[in-house]
């Protein structure tokens, strides 16, 4: 009966129902029963369910009956004897403790099972995101949908800050399943569902979830209500059955100065604790690396170290209380046990405007006691006058500023950082491996603004830095791999990629873990559609972010948005060339989100001079590869020149005599050289950079062809080597 009320607050219609608790003996039952029936007088059937706060799916347990009811004075009769077998029965299945009485409920006349007549409507406070309103297909085929449909492909996630009825209405006329409740349809001349009554439902949802969510002003969180299903009847939408779960969880509010990460980015001076003075351990290491820093003065570094009184040059101090100044960075490389104590120091002394933390060892291997025990010394730092420091980690890597410093524990002989376009690059990184690949993968082509391992988000989070780089005008380009999200620190993530879209930023996300552990929550309906990964997909999609379903497309996105940076299409219509049959074929399956263009005369009469009379000239272009050098580049210009074209992707098999692409170091009599002006390579590059549409190169073929990659990508265009992944990454650029 609680949900009942609270579909009352929401503004939703639903059935009249009456409860009989079951305990409560015979006389009350009776006056249950001959309540029901004077205000069901006339009705023919009604709905008797079992309530029971741990009976979540009712059918099932047979928990659910049509009653029909007979006429007269035995009706009465009738639904004691059915309520009570229906008690007794439950109770003999094993299910006894958990009933608390039966719903008896008028029945609201609809077509179950039918496809547009039932759907579920679900609220759902994720732990990180927040509230969130789900809707699916609703009924008793509910799971049986969301499995044929694979998983989350019979839903809808929609995160409830800042969300609109326009949002919602174009999200639910652009579902492929959901559409049949609200749209005209092949199997309804109108839908089942007005749309408005259904996005009013969702917005009204939302509302209540925002009020009575971890961050909102409710002293209780309403953690899940789950209606399943409401249904199309009396010409508008009847929730019939509800769940729902409340609890005193709420979030607790972030009281650092987020001014001082710009300390963190950009120091002048810096101490290090953890230095070894024998031997190269990964405080020696970091030390070394500052001291080659560009951004750190020379005599503004420090070491805290017991015994020496100076380590490669840099003075050393007995403990922070005796450091000489504030730092703006401060490096913790001691272990775990001896971590606490350090940053207890700092924050009492207060010796630093930041701090990283290198070291694993706390919660992610059990020991909460010691993470703990930091969060709430740097919690307590923010409560005095001028706060404390803010700190990144534990168990990461560090950070790489670009121009400024290096903290990575890895000596430069084994990851140089060889200079790079990527200025408009920050990738935030709760994997401190995967920045180091990255790096070492794309040495002397991409070398980011920032790259940041924030590892356990003790303190400083990935909202924070996604944050502090939306304030950061020469990047545009924000990549995240993340693993998991602090408590409601999805939400605050939600709001800065709004923001980074309305300044016309990309955001893009790689979200491990996709395997769903199971939510903790009222109704298991809810939980089996939109596990954690289904949610933090669609809550991340709904306000701009790209989120890539693998870390292969998730470089491939890094890479084309922030090479193309500053190349926006005007449209999706592309253009596109290559000297080998299967990929014209393999490509027309990738344009997701793009148009083929289709050449106007004059660019198709530049073709048909350019190219021999062997190759296929319509777009996609299959020039054979007979085509030579001249002529395959001569045709790419004239795709990037026509008007009916807005981005292109132009490949070739490289490995044909007939184009000039390899490089002279390669040795031997072939006669080619990648470094002429009209090589491949090169015409391809000035031919690219002097138009302003984006366009994308593939090369698919082996190691020998990778010097011939290597230069057009230090030109700042994105090579691929598989047209598919190309189109793939071409067809975001032009969505984002």
């Amino acid at each position: 009966m609680e949900v009942y009320g609270l579909l009352d607050v929401l503004g939703l219609v639903h059935g009249r129902a009456w409860f009989w608790q079951s305990d409560r003996g015979e006389t009350a039952c009776r006056a249950w029963a001959e309540e029901v029936m004077v205000n069901l007088a006339g009705q023919e059937r009604l709905l008797l369910k079992v309530v029971g706060r741990d009976i979540l799916h009712k059918t099932d347990v047979g928990g659910v009956v049509v009653l029909t009811l007979e006429a007269g004075a035995p009706a009465v009769d009738q639904l004691i004897g059915q309520a009570q077998a229906m008690v007794e029965s439950l109770a003999q299945g094993g299910l006894g403790s958990g009933i608390e009485g039966v719903l008896a409920a008028e029945f609201v006349p609809h077509t179950a099972n039918r496809p547009g007549q039932e759907v579920l409507l679900s609220l759902r406070q994720d732990p990180a995101f927040g509230p969130c309103v789900v809707v699916g297909i609703g009924g008793t085929l509910t799971e049986w949908y969301g499995a044929a449909a694979g998983g989350g492909g019979s839903t809808l996630v929609f995160p409830a800050s800042g969300l609109t009825s326009g949002v919602v209405g174009d999200a639910l006329l652009a579902h492929p399943m959901l559409k049949l409740l609200c749209a005209p349809s092949r199997l309804y001349g109108d839908g089942p569902v007005q749309l408005v009554d259904l996005v009013d439902a969702v917005m009204a949802l939302a509302a209540v979830g925002s009020h009575c969510g971890p961050g909102g002003a409710s002293p209780f969180t309403l953690e899940e209500i789950e209606i399943n299903p409401a249904v199309a009847s009396r010409g508008g939408l009847v929730a019939l059955d509800g769940v729902g779960l409340v609890s005193r969880r709420k979030w607790q509010p972030v009281g650092r100065s987020l001014e001082r990460i710009k300390h963190l980015m950009k120091p002048r001076s810096a101490v290090v604790m953890g230095v070894s003075a024998k031997g190269a351990n990964p405080g020696r290491i970091i030390l070394d690396n500052l001291i080659r820093s560009a951004g750190i003065v020379r005599d503004q570094i420090f070491v805290v170290h017991q015994r020496e009184q100076e380590i490669s040059g840099v003075p050393c101090f007995r403990s922070v209380a005796d450091l000489p100044q504030r730092g703006d960075l401060a490096v913790v490389a001691i272990p775990a046990a001896g971590a606490l104590t350090a940053i207890e120091e700092l924050v009492a002394a207060d010796k630093a405007e930041s701090i990283i933390l290198i070291p694993g060892g706390f919660a992610e291997a059990g020991h909460t006691d010691l993470a703990t025990a930091i969060e709430d010394t740097l919690r307590a730092g923010q409560g005095r006058p001028g706060g404390s420091p803010v700190m990144v980690g534990g168990n990461c890597l560090g950070i790489v500023s670009r121009d400024n410093y290096n903290t990575f524990f890895l000596p430069e002989y084994k990851l140089p950082f060889n200079p790079g376009l990527g200025s408009n690059l920050a990738v935030v990184s709760q994997s401190g491996a995967y920045l180091v690949t990255f790096a070492s993968n794309y040495d002397g082509v991409i070398q980011p603004q920032a790259s940041i391992s924030f590892g356990n988000q003790m303190d400083l989070t990935a909202a924070d830095f996604l944050g502090y780089f939306n304030d950061v005008a020469e990047v545009n380009v924000i990549a995240c791999y993340v693993e998991g999200f602090r408590p409601g620190d999805g939400e605050r993530f939600l709001t800065e990629c709004r923001r980074a879209r309305a300044q016309g930023k990309r955001v893009i996300v790689f979200k491990a873990g996709k395997t769903a552990l199971g939510a903790q929550a009222a109704a298991s309906h809810t939980a089996s559609l939109a596990g954690d990964y289904a949610v933090a997909r669609s809550c991340l999609q709904q306000v701009g972010a790209t989120v890539a379903g693998s870390l292969d497309e998730f470089e491939d996105l890094l890479k084309t948005f922030t090479l193309l940076a500053g190349k926006a299409p005007a449209g999706d219509r592309v253009g596109i060339i290559s000297n080998a049959g299967f990929e014209c074929s393999t490509v027309m399956d990738r344009l997701t989100g793009l148009s083929l263009a289709h050449f106007e005369p004059e660019t198709q009469a530049k073709l048909d001079e350019i190219l021999p009379g062997f190759a296929h000239r319509a777009n996609p272009i299959d020039c054979t590869p007979m085509t030579g050098t001249a002529a395959f580049c001569a045709s790419c210009e004239a795709i990037l020149a026509s008007p009916a074209v807005d981005l292109a992707i132009l490949s070739s098999v490289p490995v044909t005599p007939t184009l000039n692409n390899l490089p002279t170091s390669l040795g031997g009599d072939h006669g080619e050289n990648m470094a002429a002006p009209d090589s491949q390579p090169r015409l391809m590059v000035d031919i690219i950079a002097g138009s302003a549409k984006p366009a994308v190169v593939v090369v698919d073929s082996g190691r020998m062809y990778d010097p011939m990659c290597r230069l057009i990508e230090q030109a700042g265009i994105p090579v691929f080597r598989k047209i598919d992944r190309a189109a793939q990454a071409l067809a975001a650029y032009c969505r984002s």
